[in-house]
This record gives C-alpha cells, structure tokens and sequence, in this order.
C-alpha cells in the first residue's frame, strides 16, 4: 500500500475538508475510507462527528460503536460516546459508560471534569466524587474541586466531611463566593459559632462579578437570619436580590402568559382522553414552588421500602422538548406555538421515553418519585403520557413560600422571578392558579398536600399521602431523617433532621419588609384563606 492511500492520508484530506465547512464532500470522504480501511477505528470517530454535525444521528451512533468495538479499551472512543449519548438525551445509555470510565480518570483534566458533572447531574454522585478526588489531586490549587467533594459529602448527609472540604478550598481561595455560600448554609449558625464578620469584610471588598458579590450577601443574610438579627439580615438579602437581579434580564408576563395558555389549551377532557392502557409503571410526582417542602415530602415517600428517590429529574421537560422537534422537523416555534404543538404529540411514545431516560436513576422500581418543580408546567402531559402516574402538589402559606424563594439564590435560567418581591408575587399568583386548575381537572390522580399541615401532624399527613398512592403503611416512614439516599437539593442538610417548624412563620420577622409582596398577594385573593 503506497503511502498516498494510507489511511492516515485519506483522513488528513477529510480533515481539511471538515476544517473548510465543506460537509458533504468531507462526508464522501469519510466513506470512502470506511470502505477502503473498515477496521481503522480513528475513521469510525471522525464519521462518528461528521455524521452527527450532519442530524444522521442514527449513523453517528453506529459509527462511535464501531469505533469502539474496533478498539475497546481506547477511553477517548468511550468518553465521546458519553457525550454524544448525553447530547441526544440519552442519559440512560450514558450512564453505565461513564460509570464505568470514573474508576479510570482520563488523560485530560477537562474530559475528567466533563464526565465528573454529567455524573453528578445524573446523580451518579459516588462516581463523580472519584473524578473530583483525582481533579483535586492533580490541580490541588482549584478550590473549585474540594467544593464538589463538599457538596456531595452534603449530599449524603455527611456534614461535618462537607464542612472540612468546605475550609479545604477557602485554604485555596479565601475569596470563593462559592464556597462562602455553601458554608453559609451547610447548617444553621449560632452566636457563638458562624462567619459574619468575615462574610460583612468580605461584602465591603470589590468585586470583579456583580454574581459572586451577591453570593456573600446571601451569606451575609442566611447567618443574620441564624442568630435572629432580622433586620440586618433583610437588609443584606436585598441588597444581594438586587445586585443578583441586575445580571439578567426577565419578563414576568411572559412567565405569566406561558401559564394561562397552559390552562387554557390543557382542560379536563384532554387528560380523560386517554386511548391506551400502560399502568405497570406508576411514577409519583411532586410539584410546587422551590422551597414549598417538596424535599421533606420526597423523603417521607422514599423511605418506603417500594419506592424509590430519583431526584429532580429533567427529563419529562427535555423529552417533550424532542418530542416536538421531531415533530416539527427541527422548525423553532415560539413559547407559545410550543404549547399548541405540545397537544399532538405522540403521548404515549412521550411517556415510555421518560421512563427509558428514568432507568438509570429509578432502577428497576416500578415505584418513584420525580421532584422536578418544573413539572407543575407539564401536568396534564404527565398525566396523559403516563395512565399510571399519580401527582401531588405540595402549597404552602402564600407568603411564606414567597419569603423562603425570595431569600435563597437560584441559577437565573432556573427561578429567574425570585430576585424582586413584586415579581414574585405576579409569578406565584400565575403559578397558583395553575396548581389548582391541575387539581380541578386530575381527579383522583392528583392530590394537594400543605407543608403546615405535614409539619404539624406528620403521621396523619403521611398515611393520607400513602393511601392515596396505595401503598401499604410503614412506621419507617416517620424515620425520614434517616433515609440514607441522596439528597441534592437546596435543602440537602435539613432533610437529615427530624421536623421542625421553625420556618413556618420565619416570614412573620419581616412582615414590614414584605408589603409590596403581601399587598399584591392580598389584592389577588391568595390571602383570604391563609
């Protein structure tokens, strides 16, 4: 074989054609030393990304696991399957790869990192810890990575682990906005014991990030809070929500426009008319508000020995999502053409991919539950796409939730209303009117619970919940605290404590503060029954 048809030369042309844009002809390319040199594994690859770049993503996939039969033991080949499989949604067929792959971190620090986050966010979190441990040996001057390690020691409810981590990495970075929050709220301070004096120093320093600024007065604020000082703790949180709010923008009327056509296109007749039978699988959703006791709720079902925690899944929103452009051919529509389209889908395609893209985090329980606050959007689906699905909506006094949404910070893409106490009251007011729209039309498929109610008589609560998902009850129920499963939420570290009631009325220490959200909120109505 002459040099000239080596496949190493034929591929250095499909290089430059790639490099030129040229698809097709790169393609063609490819192909053709496919065909001439079928067992050369760095083709397969290459035809892997060009047939992907190119939406064959059928292709692309036979083609990385050609590449990887040819070569098995190549962790280069593996690692792009995992992010191939993850960028089509495919986190079930991912997961036990990159499971796999952690034992053995790769060559590269950034495909380690990469692998490291799509394990944490699939809650594969002792895996992702082994990525994180080998990034914080080998790039020990990254506070970044003993944060990880601290947030999923918090995960498993090792505290005191997640706090020694914590410290690791403000050794590193004295400065780690990050790290300071995570500190700040991994428990609650006392007098005697918390970091305001360093958090109030540290908010007087400049800041190149408006973001990370905002961070250490959330601090600032949650340890004011902790030892009662409520009044230099509103202060320091608005001063926080109104830095944060400043970094992006957001319009509430759409937010509230989204909702309304939502209860207007998804009425009572759309869940009845439902043509197939698939109850074998009976998934349990908890929606609500962020902070509305949707975790504590979670962990008294899961600690019951048929049910499972999967977690915050983002899978029915990103399904439906591929759902939709499938079947509009990859056309971009509007939120609101979104929402028309939605009620054509295929919905029983819909619900068996979100229990397929659920595998990895449920196993083999035909029982789980599903905490993903943004599933209060998709109710009516769920419950079309999933005849076995039961949902519960978790309400909480209107300002209360308000007040406990307002003080904690969020992604922006995540809560983006929470930052100003007027938009926070035209988002919840929306967002109640479709929680009960969904409870009016579910029948006996969804159910409301109220977190004052739960706190206050835990056991009543929780046996109306069981019944309610028919399962039997279980004493080890009203043990929540010691559900030794993951917790990766906001509230990962309360969730290890037995029942308190503290933040039921904690909003009561701000009532002056809170008018512009309490008028709003008592102008709608959402007041008259609290």
């Amino acid at each position: 074989m002459t040099a000239q048809n080596s496949p190493q030369q034929l591929m250095a042309r499909v290089n430059q054609l790639a490099s030129q844009k040229q698809l097709t002809q790169a393609l063609a390319a490819i192909k053709q030393v496919h065909n001439i040199y079928p067992k050369f594994a760095p083709a397969w690859l290459t035809g892997a990304f060009l047939f992907f770049q190119n939406n064959q993503v059928d292709k692309a996939r036979q083609a990385i696991k050609k590449a990887r039969k040819l070569e098995p033991d190549n962790t280069l080949y593996a690692f792009q399957e995992v992010m191939m499989l993850d960028s089509i949604n495919r986190p079930a067929e991912a997961l036990p790869i990159a499971k796999e792959l952690a034992h053995t971190p790769l060559p590269n620090n950034n495909m380690n990192d990469q692998l490291a986050r799509f394990l944490e966010i699939n809650y594969a979190f002792k895996e992702a810890g082994l990525l994180f441990k080998h990034l914080s040996q080998t790039q020990p001057q990254h506070s970044g990575w003993f944060l990880k390690l601290a947030m999923i020691e918090q995960n498993f409810g090792h505290i005191e682990e997640a706090a020694k981590l914590a410290h690791q990495a403000l050794a590193v970075n004295n400065r780690d906005a990050d790290t300071w929050f995570f500190l700040s709220h991994l428990k609650k301070q006392t007098p005697a014991n918390n970091h305001i004096n360093k958090l109030q120093e540290l908010s007087q320093q400049q800041w190149d990030s408006a973001t990370d600024h905002s961070k250490i007065y959330f601090s600032l604020a949650k340890e004011l809070e902790d030892i009662g000082q409520y009044k230099n703790s509103f202060q320091a949180r608005q001063q926080a929500a109104d830095m944060y709010r400043g970094t992006f923008h957001y319009e509430v009327n759409s937010d509230r426009a989204f909702m309304q056509q939502i209860q207007h296109e998804f009425d009572a007749s759309f869940v009845k008319d439902c043509p197939y039978d698939a109850k074998q699988q009976q998934p349990i959703f908890i929606v609500g508000l962020p902070r509305s006791g949707t975790t504590l709720l979670d962990r008294i079902i899961s600690s019951h020995s048929e049910v499972t925690a999967a977690g915050e899944l983002k899978h029915f929103n990103r399904c439906l999502l591929s759902a939709l452009q499938q079947q509009n051919h990859g056309q971009k529509l509007s939120r609101s053409e979104l929402v028309s389209a939605s009620r054509q889908l295929d919905f029983k395609a819909l619900g068996q991919a979100y229990l397929d893209n659920a595998q990895t985090s449920r196993g083999d329980s035909p029982r789980f539950t599903d905490k993903f606050p943004q599933n209060s959007y998709y109710v009516a689906m769920i419950l079309k796409a999933l005849p076995g699905a039961k949902v519960i909506i978790m309400q909480r006094h209107p300002v209360s939730v308000c007040y406990s949404v307002f003080k904690q910070m969020f992604n922006h893409d995540s809560y983006p209303f929470s930052y100003n106490l007027e938009e926070m009251a035209d988002y919840y007011i929306a967002h109640n009117e479709l929680l009960n729209h969904w409870q009016k039309i579910g029948g006996d498929r969804v159910k409301t619970v109220y977190y004052e109610d739960l706190v206050a008589d835990l056991e009543t609560q929780a046996r109306s919940v069981l019944s309610f998902l028919d399962l039997s009850w279980q004493d080890q129920c009203l043990e929540f605290h010691k559900n030794k499963q993951a917790a990766a939420t906001a509230s990962a570290s309360q969730v290890r404590q037995k029942v308190y009631t503290d933040s039921v009325a904690m909003w009561q220490n701000y009532e002056t503060e809170l008018q512009p959200l309490i008028t709003k909120l008592k102008t709608a109505g959402c007041l008259d029954d609290a």
